[in-house]
């Protein structure tokens, strides 16, 4: 656990101990609540990063929690106090239960948790294209937090365009496809200067042809994912004014539509036809959102500017409603 980082204002903070399972997307939807509910009262974070997630470890951590069932309720007073556990992940839920059980803080994840664990966990951030049902501790969301900001800076001279990679569950990856449609919109605008950039998940071939693209084009230069320092890819987002993003990276889409960017989607062939991430593009598609390749390169549709979404500002809002409703203010 590491010292306290806190956000000095007026009145007392708000102690919240946070849960990190290692997963880059897990830790920006906490990052982004834990920055959202920062900005509109005074914190006292503390982390806690968990690792060794072994089958083993899996399995004791159940056997614990389990054990909390036969033992009598202990009025344990924690050496430091805690108001509120917040996590992502499935390797979070049991270790913030079991913290909780010995604090009495109330608990917040962004995901759906295990069926056994959903009505102990206090408040679940669950995305609209997981199809979740409602409930008292359920608050729906269009998609997952981030950490990326509203930008009043966008410059039309520049672009980005972000490209995932394979996953052998969700989609077919074709190199060769995804290099023809990011040239042609190279081509397209050549008086935009474009940024491109790999992800974790992005194969070696593909980031091969986004360096020789780059290299070939006068107006675009590759950045690959490994080699950019924290933080790059929220700047880009308040630089660029369009970005296209390759249709697997989700979380992207949603960073970038929280940044006020013109967002387009580049295709990919989804293994199944009712995918939660196509259900996803479908809603934002039809609330004007963001713009398909092709109806984009048919001349069917602009790269338009959607409504900005804050999915952390409405997540930060909801605890402190719930909860700590005085220290919203009026």
């Amino acid at each position: 656990m590491n010292s306290k980082n806190i956000n000095r204002c007026h009145g007392s903070p708000l102690h919240i101990l946070a849960f990190f399972d290692g997963r880059l997307g897990h830790e920006k939807q906490t990052k982004g609540i834990l920055k959202s509910v920062s900005r509109l009262t005074p914190t006292a974070v503390s982390n806690v990063v968990l690792s060794g997630f072994s089958p083993g470890t899996c399995v004791l951590n159940w056997l614990r929690f389990l054990g909390t069932f036969l033992l009598p309720a202990r009025n344990t007073v924690s050496r430091f106090q805690v108001d509120l556990i917040l996590g992502t992940g499935s390797h979070t839920h049991i270790p913030m239960l079991l913290c909780k059980r010995k604090c009495g803080a109330r608990v917040v994840t962004c995901m759906t948790p295990s069926f056994f664990l959903k009505n102990r966990i206090d408040l679940c951030f669950i995305p609209k294209h997981d199809r979740p049902r409602e409930g008292h501790n359920v608050l729906i969301t269009e998609g997952p937090p981030n950490t990326a900001v509203p930008s009043y800076s966008h410059d039309r001279r520049r672009g980005l365009i972000l490209v995932g990679g394979v996953d052998e569950k969700s989609h077919h990856w074709d190199t060769g496809e995804i290099l023809s449609m990011i040239q042609y919109i190279i081509y397209r605008n050549p008086l935009v200067t474009w940024t491109l950039s790999s992800s974790p998940r992005t194969p070696a071939d593909t980031v091969g042809g986004l360096a020789d693209l780059a290299e070939n084009e006068t107006n675009a230069a590759f950045f690959r994912c490994d080699e950019t320092p924290d933080g790059w890819i929220e700047k880009e987002y308040a630089g660029n004014d369009s970005v296209w993003i390759t249709a697997d990276s989700m979380s992207m889409v949603y960073e970038a539509l929280t940044a006020g960017c013109r967002v387009g989607i580049l295709p990919v062939r989804w293994k199944r036809k009712d995918c939660k991430f196509q259900r996803s593009l479908n809603d934002l598609m039809e609330a004007g959102r963001v713009t398909a390749y092709d109806d984009w390169k048919t001349g069917c549709s602009e790269l338009n500017r959607g409504e900005t979404l804050d999915e952390a500002g409405r997540c930060a809002r909801e605890i402190l409603h719930r909860w700590w409703p005085e220290r919203l203010g009026s």
